[in-house]
C-alpha cells in the first residue's frame, strides 16, 4: 500500500474528480483513520497556480473551527503529489440521499439546511464565502450531523491571503447553483451563499434543481430570467416554501439578510424526523454528540 509523507498509508479510494482523488487512510503515527486529498502535480496544466489554490484551500478549511467542518491535520507535497490530510468523515453524500430518497421529508430537509446555515454563519463571521454549497459537498453522518466539505473555491470579503483569486472569465464553484448576479460579474457575497441554500432546499424538497436542464447554458439562462417552478408538494409548509423562494430571488436585496435569519426559520421545521432506511434509523438519544448538544441548548435564550 502507498504511504504519503512516510506517515499516511492509503487504504481505500473514497472519491475521484478532475483534479485528484480522496482516499481513506491510516495515520501510522497516531493510529487513526484520516482522509487524504491527493493531487498529482504532473497532471496540472498550471502547477504553480494549482499548488497555490490547493494550499489556500487547506489554510481556509483549517481556519474554520466548527463541528460542521472537517478538521485539517496536515498538508504539503510529497514525491510530486500535493496532499491534504483531514478528519475522516463517515457517512453518505447528501447528493446520494436525494437520488435514493427524493423528495426528502420536510424535517430532514430543514435539519440538513439548518446545519449548513450554522456552518455558513461561522464562515461569514470569518469573512469567508464558500461559493459551492451543493448536495455533493455535504456529508450526512450516521448520527444525523452534517459536514460541509470542499472549500476549494472559497473567497474572502477582505484582503489578504484568502482574497479572491479567480481570474476574469472563470466560473468558481458549480454553475448549476450560482446566484444569477454572479454571471453578470458581481462579486461573491454572503447573499450569493444564501442563494445556494435556496437551491439546496428546493432540490431536497422537489428532488431536482429549480432550473434543471440537460444543457448547462439553458439552465443558467433560466436561473437569470425565470421564476422557479412550484415545489409541488402539499406537505411542504407555506412558510418553508416562501423562505425557499425568497432565497432564490433574483435580487440579492430581497433575500434574507443572513444565514442566522434562515437558520431561525428552518429550525422550527426540525421536528421528529422519520427514520431513513439504511442511514439514520436508530435511537440517537444516547449518542454522545446528541448528549453534548442537549445540554448546551439550554444555555440559549
Amino acid at each position: 500500500m502507498k504511504t504519503i509523507a512516510d506517515r499516511y498509508m492509503l487504504t481505500t479510494p473514497v472519491a475521484r474528480g478532475g483534479m485528484g482523488a480522496v482516499w481513506q487512510a491510516t495515520d501510522l503515527r497516531l493510529n487513526r483513520q484520516v482522509a487524504v486529498k491527493l493531487i498529482d502535480e504532473n497532471d496540472l496544466a498550471d502547477r504553480n497556480d494549482a499548488t497555490r489554490r490547493f494550499y489556500r484551500e487547506a489554510r481556509i478549511t483549517a481556519r474554520l473551527r466548527h463541528p460542521g467542518v472537517p478538521v485539517v491535520h496536515d498538508f504539503g507535497s510529497d514525491g510530486g503529489e500535493l496532499f491534504m490530510v483531514m478528519e475522516y468523515v463517515e457517512g453518505h453524500m447528501v447528493a446520494d440521499l436525494v437520488a435514493e430518497h427524493h423528495p426528502l421529508p420536510v424535517p430532514w430537509t430543514a435539519l440538513i439546511a439548518a446545519q449548513v446555515c450554522a456552518v455558513l454563519t461561522a464562515a461569514h463571521e470569518a469573512e469567508l464565502i464558500h461559493r459551492d454549497i451543493k448536495p455533493d459537498n455535504l456529508v450526512m453522518c450516521p448520527n444525523a450531523t452534517v459536514k460541509v466539505i470542499d472549500f476549494g473555491v472559497a473567497t474572502s470579503l477582505g484582503a489578504g491571503e484568502f482574497s479572491q483569486i479567480t481570474q476574469a472569465g472563470q466560473i468558481p464553484g458549480s454553475a448549476h447553483y450560482m446566484a444569477p448576479e454572479l454571471f453578470d460579474g458581481a462579486r461573491a457575497s454572503r447573499s450569493t451563499d444564501l442563494y445556494t441554500i435556496g437551491c439546496l432546499l428546493y432540490e431536497l424538497l422537489a428532488g431536482a434543481r429549480p432550473y434543471a436542464s440537460i444543457d448547462l447554458m439553458t439552465e443558467i439562462n433560466r436561473s437569470r430570467l425565470e421564476d422557479p417552478p412550484a415545489i409541488g408538494r402539499a406537505d411542504v409548509p407555506r412558510d418553508l416554501e416562501r423562505l425557499t423562494l425568497r432565497l432564490l430571488d433574483k435580487s440579492s436585496d430581497r433575500r434574507p439578510s443572513s444565514a442566522i435569519e434562515v437558520f431561525d426559520v428552518l429550525k422550527t421545521f426540525v421536528r421528529q424526523p422519520p427514520p431513513i432506511p439504511g442511514l439514520v434509523d436508530s435511537d440517537l438519544s444516547n449518542d454522545p454528540v446528541h448528549m453534548y448538544a442537549a445540554v448546551i441548548q439550554h444555555v440559549s435564550k
